[in-house]
């Protein structure tokens, strides 16, 4: 399971001790394939248990070997026979996890992931070291692991003055179902707060209408009321989603739009009469506490 670039490949066909050379170097990793792939997996394990994901099924995994010299930046082969994986994963995720499909353009920016993992495992510099493992979230519920290894020789004889590296890169491919449906509840939360705020936006445009003289004050305790329950629901929803109530943070710039609804309604409704002042200091205290 390896291949070779085209310079190594001239080298071994002109010289069968640099043919030898070559496939001691692959046989070396082979021959350490089931520790390197022990490492690879326990990794995952450890990347998986940070997300508090625990529900990693398998959908595909293998590992190829590519040799070249180490100057070389000629990993095309090994990025393709790995997309040729991925794709073939994709079409085996369960078909009952609606996913949604991974574009071209994501596919041909796994493609770059690839050759850089693989790039990484030739430096001997540390901070190249950290990028020979690879973690990535293609899509909700499809993750895609990439380990990478190396290996070299020099030997002047046979390959000039220039060492020759063999590169193994192992790939693993990862449904979580719980992690789709986390994304679901994350939309789901987006959706909330969305209307958390525009039911704020109600409160301010009934606190305009009694300004205006469309409602009565009581029209205005028994509608906000109803307003406040919705919005205390939609509160508990997204706590219990683990997703914190969105607040409208007050800008720099000046006040709200809402903000500036209720503090006209609010003037408006201080010549209005002493029957006005409850809701006049109760929308007071949501301007005081940023509430819109």
């Amino acid at each position: 399971m390896g291949c070779n670039s085209g310079s190594v490949d001239d080298a071994v066909k002109a010289n069968i001790e640099a043919k030898k050379a070559v496939k001691k170097l692959q046989e070396a990793l082979e021959h350490d394939k089931d520790s390197i792939k022990a490492k690879f997996f326990a990794e995952i394990d450890d990347s998986f248990a940070d997300a508090n994901i625990t529900d990693g099924r398998q959908i595909g995994y293998s590992y190829d070997i590519k040799t070249e010299y180490t100057s070389e930046f000629s990993l095309d082969k090994i990025s393709g026979v790995v997309l040729s994986a991925l794709q073939a994963a994709i079409a085996a995720q369960d078909p009952t996890a609606k996913t949604p499909g991974t574009s071209p353009a994501a596919l041909n920016a796994y493609s770059d992931v690839v050759v850089a993992v693989a790039e990484a495992a030739k430096s001997s510099s540390e901070s190249a070291a950290s990028i020979s493992f690879s973690m990535n979230r293609l899509s909700p519920g499809l993750y895609a692991f990439l380990y990478a290894s190396s290996t070299n020789i020099k030997d002047e004889g046979l390959f000039g003055t220039e060492a020759v590296t063999s590169t193994a890169i192992f790939y693993r491919f990862m449904q979580s179902i719980d992690d789709i449906k986390n994304e679901a509840a994350f939309g789901e939360a987006l959706i909330d707060a969305s209307n958390l705020i525009a039911m704020k936006t109600l409160q301010a445009g009934l606190t305009d209408r009694l300004a205006k003289g469309e409602i009565t004050p009581d029209d205005w305790e028994r509608l906000d009321g109803q307003y406040s329950g919705m919005i205390d629901t939609i509160r508990d929803r997204l706590n219990a989603a683990g997703q914190p109530p969105v607040l409208k943070q007050k800008s720099w710039s000046g006040p709200s739009s809402d903000e500036k609804i209720v503090l006209t309604a609010i003037k408006k409704l201080s010549s209005m009469g002493d029957e006005y002042i409850p809701i006049i200091k109760q929308s007071q205290s949501r301007i005081d506490s940023n509430y819109f």
